[in-house]
């Protein structure tokens, strides 16, 4: 619940144009996000509070602080294009975002995401730090839209367990090297600069490797129901 929080403050500091503030409450969210379920879990919030679905407040935070937040930031705050064209991506985003959130197929059995899961959070701040151009960001802005519905597997790093501790140091890594980044920028240090793209690189090679297999298992299956 503390979420909502977090999605007010970062919103109020977008607004007052404190963008380094904006993604501290952000990263808060992100990480209270990973275990917001474990805990809730634990302390058996279903049969004490029972009319209270936590599954649907997840969804309300995680679109403010995932998506819709990081969204108005794209738009103010990076190189989309002239004023239309970045209005677009900023309409294409949040309207992209919600085939994500009522997707009951989101998650596969061994829980990572079935396609771009509206890590809008995480694409803002990368392009941010690395200050791309328009072309590449609108580019990056489509094809992440379009992947929102493809048969591609994203790992979640506090679910999936295999390599459930190499993720969750991973996903640490790259969340502690981010605010440094965003506190160093723009004279990034060049070993903490090393360390983040290892750790980001690390999530999408798992997420890249369970892809294959699933691509794999799909064509298998396709060619099995094929009569002979």
């Amino acid at each position: 619940m503390t979420g909502v929080v977090w999605a007010c403050l970062a919103a109020l500091a977008l607004h007052e144009g404190q963008v380094a503030w904006m993604w501290l409450w952000l990263g808060i969210a992100l990480l209270v996000d990973g275990i917001d379920g474990t805990l809730a879990r634990k302390a058996e919030v279903k049969v004490y509070a029972p009319h209270f679905d936590g599954a649907v407040l997840d969804n309300i935070v995680d679109y403010l602080t995932w998506t819709f937040i990081p969204a108005l930031f794209m738009y103010l705050h990076l190189p989309l294009g002239p004023p239309w064209l970045a209005a677009t991506m900023l309409v294409l985003v949040c309207v992209s975002s919600v085939f994500c959130y009522c997707n009951t197929g989101l998650k596969t059995d061994d829980y990572y995401f079935m396609g771009f899961p509206a890590a809008w959070n995480i694409v803002a701040v990368v392009l941010w730090l690395t200050a791309t151009g328009a072309a590449f960001n609108v580019t990056v802005v489509v094809a992440l839209a379009v992947l929102t519905i493809a048969p591609l597997t994203f790992v979640h790093p506090f679910r999936v367990k295999r390599l459930m501790g190499y993720n969750v140091a991973a996903t640490l890594c790259w969340t502690v090297t981010t605010a440094m980044l965003i506190v160093q920028r723009p004279d990034a240090d060049p070993l903490v600069q090393a360390v983040w793209w290892g750790s980001g690189g690390w999530l999408m090679l798992v997420s890249v490797i369970r892809t294959v297999a699933e691509l794999r298992r799909r064509s298998s299956g396709a060619r099995a129901r094929v009569p002979a």
